[in-house]
């Protein structure tokens, strides 16, 4: 787990406040029980995960598909080839969404914005090293790929089973 404390209470907030905000419908299903915490989520997360990550066309057309993701300091970060259809749609509209779920047991969504980690970027170096552990290689080494995070608008995370995700003091 790579979250401090502060990374932590931001997302709890986060996760907080789309839930304030969430219609009738929502909080119906995601009731207070299956929601997910902060902690509980970056210490589910850990580790190569895959997400259904979205974009919209310059029409506004969506669309999605699969790629993985290390989530990193509260946020999912993300890599592709320069030359990915997925990599033009967000140089022309930077909001994007990610979505990591298996069916009903769990789900953590995230709305926002790209944003690009190029190597000049001030956590490049520990983002690229985190992209490196888990495929014994240097994504750099695969072609033209570029790093990238979702810089989040909104976050929420939901369990049907929240007995499945024991509270940190449970652990």
């Amino acid at each position: 787990m790579r979250e401090t404390p502060e990374e932590i209470a931001e997302l709890q907030r986060m996760f907080d406040a789309h839930l304030a905000r969430a219609n009738p419908y929502m909080t119906a299903i995601v009731t207070p029980e299956r929601r997910r915490t902060a902690e509980q989520v970056v210490r589910y997360l850990e580790g190569t995960r895959h997400v259904a990550f979205a974009t919209v066309t310059p029409q506004g057309q969506p669309r999605v598909s699969p790629l993985d993701t290390l989530f990193l300091h509260g946020r999912f970060t993300l890599s592709t080839d320069v030359t990915a259809t997925r990599i033009g749609h967000l140089r022309a509209n930077a909001a994007c969404s990610a979505v990591y779920l298996e069916a009903d047991r769990i789900a953590v969504v995230a709305n926002g914005t790209v944003e690009w980690i190029t190597r000049e970027h001030i956590d490049h170096d520990e983002i690229h090293a985190a992209w490196q552990a888990p495929y014994h290689s240097d994504l750099y080494t695969w072609g033209n790929v570029i790093l990238f995070r979702i810089a989040p608008i909104s976050m929420w995370a939901y369990a049907f089973h929240p007995e499945e995700f024991p509270a940190s003091s449970e652990a």
